[in-house]
């Protein structure tokens, strides 16, 4: 009885579980998620913070720089009349007052790579966020194509009810009845197939996400069709300049620049500041010596001009101009590629949208048809085959009319990554 007792008593939490809704994933969550937690992210943002803390190594030269140094030794001789032991604490502080601009421009060529960095970084943002709408969609296409063939395997398993009484009766050949056998058996493995499809396609999106989904979890199908762009491609093409991928280019292409300024400051002289201040000692500390020297305070003005260096200051102005080269022939070929992008982009919109508008047509037949059909069928007024080829064309019509759909949700999410429409942040 106790026993008993205790299932009475979980019994009500029990229905309460079980009442609770299956959770669900929209696709501005699933974007959300993907840019939180998606590695590659991740990777690019630690990339602009070390561009950041370059910008402070770089600004490091406008500040003085103290050292301190002591020497301590001893001896078993005192050739030098100065005692055995002697000991000596340096302070000193140096700032450099010229070097051509190296340091100012070393600081300019670290500030453009951390923009660039921040560029880059928002570039990887897009392309995760695409590839995490893509694997949305794509799961949400598997899972109607799941749902539509299980449907095929309903129909064809009625048929062949159907088919089985009317065999019984007489009504109807053997053969018809086999080739209906053959039909459930082949719908039988598309929906294996199909059901094949849907797992990878949710490890497809985890592996985007960056994290196990329960298999509770559902995604939230779209209620209506996207927002077609309504802009033509000439107007769409100044946008294109805007795109991350070329701003960062161009800041790398700015601190080449910056960087070959660098190499060019070495053909000045350097000038620098030292204030200096040492103590001596005749023991382990420098607390004074029997002599009137025992500290000293010295203040210079070094100057240094290179003359000569093997000609490395010549050799690498020719690596920053190969340099600067290159990333101008890089920006070049990404423009043309960005054009062919919103080209295609625009053109892969306007065949979904078209396709879709047939496919809605062509189920509304479909169904119709398969109507008509199994009504006449009902009747003997149809064949089993005539019945199977209407389901052919149903199943078909159908698939045909997912595919377009979600192809027109990945058409218009392509065309806002060409175009760099706003994300989450």
């Amino acid at each position: 009885m106790r026993t008993f007792r205790i299932h009475l008593l979980l019994l009500p939490a029990l229905m309460l579980l079980g009442a609770q809704p299956a959770q669900s994933l929209t696709l501005d969550q699933a974007v959300g998620l993907a840019l939180e937690n998606n590695p590659r992210v991740r990777q690019f943002d630690a990339d602009r913070e070390e561009a950041g803390a370059q910008v402070g190594f770089a600004r490091a030269p406008y500040y003085p720089w103290l050292a301190a140094d002591y020497e301590y030794s001893k001896r078993d001789q005192d050739p030098f009349n100065q005692g055995t032991e002697l000991s000596t604490l340096t302070l000193s502080a140096t700032y450099n007052l010229w070097n051509g601009l190296a340091d100012h421009n070393r600081l300019q060529a670290a500030k453009a790579r951390h923009q660039g960095a921040d560029y880059q970084l928002q570039s990887v943002r897009q392309d995760v966020a695409l590839e995490a709408k893509q694997a949305y969609i794509a799961e949400l296409r598997a899972r109607s194509a799941r749902a539509t063939a299980d449907e095929g395997v309903e129909l064809l398993q009625r048929q062949w009810r159907d088919a089985s009484l009317q065999l019984a009766q007489g009504l109807i050949a053997r053969n018809e009845l086999l080739r209906i056998e053959v039909e459930r058996s082949s719908a039988r493995q598309d929906r294996l197939r199909a059901e094949r499809d849907l797992r990878v396609a949710r490890q497809s999106l985890e592996r985007v996400l960056a994290l196990r989904l329960p298999a509770s979890e559902t995604l939230v199908d779209f209620d209506a069709l996207p927002l077609l762009e309504s802009k033509t491609e000439e107007e769409l093409g100044p946008e294109l300049a805007q795109r991350n991928e070329l701003r960062y280019l161009r800041q790398l292409h700015q601190a080449s620049l910056f960087d070959r300024d660098v190499v060019d400051s070495v053909y000045t002289p350097s000038l620098d500041l030292e204030l200096a201040h040492e103590q001596l000692g005749d023991s382990l500390l420098p607390q004074g010596r029997d002599n009137n020297y025992n500290s000293d305070t010295r203040f210079m003005i070094r100057a240094n001009w290179r003359l000569f260096s093997g000609f490395a200051a010549r050799e690498e102005m020719k690596i920053q101009d190969a340099r600067s080269r290159s990333i101008r022939a890089r920006m070049l070929d990404l423009q043309g590629e960005l054009g062919l992008q919103l080209q295609r982009a625009l053109e892969d919109l306007q065949l979904s949208r078209g396709l879709q508008k047939e496919a809605l047509v062509a189920v509304e037949q479909a169904q119709e048809n398969y109507r008509v059909t199994e009504n006449r069928h009902r009747q003997q007024q149809a064949t089993s085959v005539e019945l199977l080829d209407a389901q052919f064309l149903l199943t078909r019509a159908r698939n045909q009319e997912l595919s377009a759909r979600y192809d027109l949700h990945r058409s218009v999410a392509v065309l806002d990554r060409v175009l760099e429409r706003e994300i989450p942040k």
